[in-house]
């Protein structure tokens, strides 16, 4: 039997709608990961925003401080009680 293809709901833009903060607190998790597109990231507190936020809806107002790009990808820290694997700050890029 073929594998039906999941159907991810999208905002007007044809961004994807992802999950709200309420739901990721739901699973446990209090913290998101932030990527810019030029390979920076960093990692916050998820307590500033309300439950009925979705990660999606917060992605465009992210101004990256290396090199000024708009927007970004926000994903749900699930390693971020692991100090192994948690990541603790903005990535250096250089040479």
């Amino acid at each position: 039997m073929p594998r039906q293809k999941r159907h991810t709901p999208t905002h007007a833009n044809g961004r994807p709608m992802k999950i709200t903060f309420g739901q990721m607190r739901g699973m446990g998790v209090r913290g998101v990961l932030v990527y810019c597109h030029c390979g920076r990231h960093i990692a916050l507190d998820a307590d500033r925003w309300g439950d009925e936020v979705r990660l999606s809806d917060i992605e465009p107002q992210f101004v990256c401080q290396g090199c000024g790009s708009r927007g970004a990808d926000v994903r749900p820290d699930f390693e971020r009680g692991n100090p192994r694997l948690a990541i603790t700050g903005v990535k250096e890029v250089g040479n």
